[in-house]
């Protein structure tokens, strides 16, 4: 046995002699850090959004970033100091243009003209955005909804908002987040305490950059990540969204989920009904199965009919369409699925998720002649 192992083992047999017992290391305190990151484009939780828009003048897309403390606060800790979310596009699409990461992707810093100049910067540009309300952090509070349509308002500090047109850009399109942004709790499904706040919210909202050619070009990937102030990598999230101009072109799935006997002249209530009759619902979603979003910020207004079969050529004919509602506004017995629109979460009832509620009255004329139901659903463009 060596004369250096000796000593170590000597030393340590000394410590425990003077009664010190068990070793133990102490760890200094310290602010609540920044540990991970979600970013999701809707309120279902969705990361793959379809934009249908126009033209790249009058489009965008938010972003809801979900940051999460390892302490709480009662209205949560949020980024601190010298933490960043820096926004980069990572992904660009290559199946109608030939565009590559090094031209299209890359910085998404200012709103300056396109990016094919080589400047480094991407097909778009990114603005820290502003929300109508804030949730409540409590035991009953009632999360607050994100306002899609409010992706033209941004914020360049924690105490100035100030509209898109004339605003100052520095810091509201610097394609960062930061302590100093706006910050929310209780959006959406999130229902936290008032003695467990973990998780704060920042909103962003992606637009094309002017002069790009985005439109019909198919998906981008657009990258989130959350460094802490010491430039370590915490967290990174991705995000893909495809701008279209019109539905036709959106490759959206309508869904038709019908249950239940449908009776001539009956109510077709919501989900929420107390009673035993029909219902449907009918769920709207992307390429990805994710979300559809006008490029305002609205959601797509579904058509649906009823068919009635018939002996004659096609073989059915549709019923008048003003009597059916189709609603996503998670009001409860209108949009579909269970608890209170007071308490998102609660239940299956959710604002915005692109799953639609049906109601109405089905046609008097139908299954006394021996007729039958059948559904059929279209997007208006």
């Amino acid at each position: 046995m060596s004369t250096k192992t000796t000593f170590k083992r000597v030393a340590l047999v000394t410590v425990a002699a003077l009664g010190f017992g068990a070793l133990t290391t102490v760890v200094p305190a310290q602010a609540a850090v920044s540990t991970t990151l979600n970013a999701v484009v809707g309120a279902n939780g969705a990361t793959s959004l379809t934009v249908i828009g126009a033209d790249t003048t009058t489009v965008g897309a938010m972003v809801r970033l979900d940051v999460t403390n390892d302490e709480t606060l009662t209205g949560g800790y949020g980024l601190r100091q010298g933490e960043t979310i820096t926004a980069t596009v990572v992904g660009v699409p290559t199946t109608v243009t030939a565009k590559t990461v090094a031209v299209n992707g890359g910085s998404m810093v200012d709103t300056s003209t396109p990016a094919a100049s080589g400047t480094g910067r991407s097909d778009f540009t990114i603005l820290e955005t502003t929300q109508s309300t804030n949730g409540t952090a409590g035991t009953d509070a009632a999360a607050s909804i994100t306002v899609a349509s409010r992706w033209d308002e941004i914020v360049p500090s924690n105490t100035s908002t100030t509209n898109l047109d004339g605003a100052p850009e520095a810091l509201a399109a610097d394609a960062k987040i930061d302590a100093r942004n706006a910050k929310y709790i209780n959006k959406d499904t999130f229902k936290q305490i008032v003695s467990g706040v973990y998780t704060t919210h920042y909103y962003v909202t992606i637009r094309p950059r002017t002069g790009s050619n985005v439109i019909d070009q198919g998906a981008y990937t657009f990258q989130f990540q959350l460094t802490d102030a010491s430039g370590v990598v915490r967290s990174t999230k991705t995000v893909k969204i495809d701008f279209v101009s019109t539905a036709a072109k959106s490759d959206a799935v309508l869904t038709l989920t019908p249950t239940g006997t449908f009776i001539a002249g009956a109510t077709l209530a919501g989900y929420d009904s107390a009673t035993a009759n029909a219902y449907a619902s009918l769920t709207l979603r992307n390429r990805d199965a994710g979300y559809v979003r006008g490029g305002n910020g609205a959601d797509p207004a579904p058509v649906v009919r009823t068919q009635l079969s018939t002996t004659a050529a096609p073989g059915y004919v549709d019923s008048p369409t003003a009597a059916y509602t189709v609603s996503d506004s998670g009001v409860a017995g209108t949009d579909f699925g269970t608890g209170l629109a007071t308490t998102p979460g609660a239940g299956t009832l959710q604002r915005l998720d692109g799953v639609y509620g049906i109601t109405g009255v089905l046609p008097a004329t139908a299954s006394a002649t021996g007729r039958t139901h059948q559904g059929h659903a279209a997007v208006e463009a």
